[in-house]
């Protein structure tokens, strides 16, 4: 296929419903995206959750011969869409005073259960070193405030994770613990000099991609000593060239949601997902709004057809991509509803 054709995998996106239905398997069909997110919204029971999870995935293999990325948000603490009888994970903040050990028997157990209900990708851990104290945005989901130990507690959280077949996210690239404000709902600026960040910021990140990580999640930020215009999201300057080219980051590179605040307050629609992409992100995470990501497979096709981005570009993302699911999702897992529900229900 040509990469006009496989646009679609180069989306993450979000649906509505707790079952498989026609609105569902049209969602898929027209989109054809590489992924679907999963949020509270989508989960009701470990066993409704794996059947979800099979029916979906029964449907891209016939309809896209391929399977998806399912992932979700499960940092632990106030971050987290599976709820009891899943295991309930402390907050990183509690987890990184516990030590290593904890983070890696929390991660590993954390995993083991999405691998049981059919998600394979956890949008977590978060490498953010809260230098902010109390009035950082990112207090209670960092693992502390000294890098060595946010750079542990990574390498213990990723490891336990990709050991169990589950893909691990670093993020938020190049580092939103300096952070006062939320991007959800306003564009933070960081102040840092550049080598304070590369002391301070860029340790855990670093590490993570030594370890093989498989995906990194940008940060809807302003660093200004790295690029003086252009958030995180959209700065050529902090993808391209110092993660993937200083840093060696080889994997896939997820946009975090363009819904936010952060995003909508200096975007249009149509032009946030044409700047990530130009700027290097792999995927574009839509969360919510259905209709924004439908608009979001034309922009990027729009984008396409006039030059706007570089198709050798979003041939290597595809490939990028595509190497991810022949990892962890060759061949792919089924969940299986019975053994889900008799497990936790003991």
């Amino acid at each position: 296929m040509k990469v006009h054709e496989r646009l679609g995998e180069l989306l993450l996106v979000g649906f509505m419903g707790e079952e498989m239905n026609a609105s569902l398997a049209a969602h898929i069909r027209d989109l054809q995206p590489a992924g679907l997110i999963f949020f509270s919204r989508n989960i009701s029971a470990p066993e409704q959750l794996a059947q979800l999870t099979h029916d979906i995935q029964t449907l891209a293999r016939q309809e896209l011969g391929r399977p998806l990325l399912l992932a979700v948000d499960q940092e632990g603490g106030s971050v987290a869409r599976l709820g009891p009888p899943f295991t309930q994970i402390p907050d990183a903040v509690s987890l990184g005073r516990s030590g290593c050990e904890s983070v890696h028997h929390y991660s590993r157990l954390t995993a083991r259960e999405m691998f049981q209900v059919g998600l394979n990708l956890n949008l977590a851990p978060v490498l953010d070193v809260n230098t902010s104290g109390a009035a950082g945005v990112m207090k209670r989901r960092s693992f502390g405030d000294d890098p060595s130990l946010v750079t542990q507690c990574g390498i213990a959280a990723i490891s336990a994770t990709q050991d169990e077949n589950i893909m691990a996210t670093a993020k938020h690239f190049p580092g939103l613990g300096r952070a006062h404000n939320d991007p959800h709902h306003d564009l933070p600026v960081v102040s840092a000099g550049g080598e304070e960040l590369e002391r301070t910021d860029l340790p855990p990140f670093r590490a993570a991609i030594q370890a093989d990580v498989a995906c990194v999640m940008t940060s809807h930020t302003l660093y200004p000593a790295l690029d003086p215009e252009n958030p995180g999201t959209f700065s050529p300057t902090i993808l391209r060239n110092l993660l993937r080219a200083q840093l060696g980051f080889n994997g896939v590179l997820i946009t975090d949601d363009l819904e936010m605040g952060a995003v909508v307050e200096r975007y249009s629609q149509a032009d946030a997902p044409i700047a990530a992409l130009q700027a290097g992100a792999d995927l574009l995470l839509v969360c919510n709004d259905l209709e924004k990501m439908h608009l979001t497979a034309e922009v990027v096709l729009d984008g396409l057809n006039r030059g706007m981005l570089d198709p050798q570009d979003l041939a290597l993302s595809l490939t990028r991509v595509a190497k991810l699911r022949k990892t962890y999702l060759d061949p792919p897992h089924l969940a299986d509803v019975a053994t889900v529900a008799t497990h936790f229900s003991t």
